[in-house]
């Protein structure tokens, strides 16, 4: 019962959405409620934000300066909510909560490409996250993104006149240094710590002006269905921001064989290889 009361405390994150042309303005919130539908996704994202590395969101913390402006870019490459199929659907994410719980900013943008089922569909999905089923979407556009992705190690994102996000996976080596780690996260419940090299974003509707490049960044491959929310699964349902894993996280990483993160060895790390690109070795 403690659980599921942390659980119910989780407030819904706010996002933006209202289907409109690329000059729209904002509508009033639209409240979206989950229908109990069977989902199913496979593919990948990366998310930057303001915070040091490692995020303290990531395991169970507060962003480092008490704001957390943090951006996904979404590639679905397989998918489904009920019969509506999400296969390529592309989309990007501010809230400035990590995907946890502190709501600052609230945007979400769809590619010109998805159609007005899918677009209901994911926010369907996104309100079966929380145990209300419901969430709110005050801000919504459909806007062409362009998205260039190299070797599943680099990603280049653009929303022309809003976004500018460049993310290595790799920090300019070969392979990527970084391994897979427990996370919390709405998508999954590892993520690899990446090298932000460009991140800013401007769009007076959605009230997002930020510069935070060369802050922190990270990666996850994305192989998720309705189960794992159902069961209890991901360490994203159990947040309360205490600093670190609470018991019933530590447990799902036990039964999951997750690696815990070992900060220390991530912070000096992160710190080489962005001295070491710096110096061009």
């Amino acid at each position: 019962m403690k659980i599921l009361g942390k659980i119910a405390l989780l407030p819904v994150l706010i996002y933006s959405v209202v289907v409109r042309g690329p000059e729209a303005t904002p509508l009033r919130p639209e409240v979206i409620h989950y229908d109990g539908a069977d989902w199913r996704l496979r593919g990948e994202g990366v998310v930057a934000c303001p915070c040091q590395v490692p995020c303290p969101c990531r395991h169970n913390g507060s962003p480092t300066y008490g704001h957390c402006e943090a951006t996904l870019y979404l590639q679905i490459r397989e998918g489904h909510y009920a019969a509506v199929s999400l296969n390529n659907l592309r989309l990007v994410q501010t809230s400035g909560p990590c995907a946890m719980d502190y709501q600052k900013l609230a945007a979400l943008y769809f590619d010109s490409s998805s159609t007005p089922e899918q677009q209901l569909a994911f926010m369907r999905l996104v309100s079966s996250f929380f145990p209300t089923g419901v969430a709110e979407f005050p801000y919504v556009r459909t806007v062409p993104i362009e998205a260039e992705v190299t070797e599943d190690r680099f990603f280049r994102i653009v929303i022309p006149g809003v976004l500018q996000m460049s993310v290595d996976r790799n920090w300019g080596r070969p392979t990527a240094p970084m391994p897979p780690i427990a996370a919390c996260d709405h998508f999954s419940n590892t993520l690899q710590y990446s090298q932000n090299i460009r991140y800013g974003m401007h769009d007076n509707l959605a009230n997002v002006d930020f510069d935070y490049s060369n802050r922190q960044a990270n990666y996850r491959t994305v192989e998720l269905d309705i189960s794992q929310y159902r069961s209890g699964s991901m360490l994203v349902q159990h947040v309360d921001r205490s600093g670190w894993f609470n018991e019933p996280q530590l447990q799902l990483i036990r039964e999951q064989h997750l690696a815990l993160p070992d900060l220390e060895g991530i912070r000096e790390a992160a710190s080489r290889l962005r001295r070491t690109r710096r110096e061009g070795r």
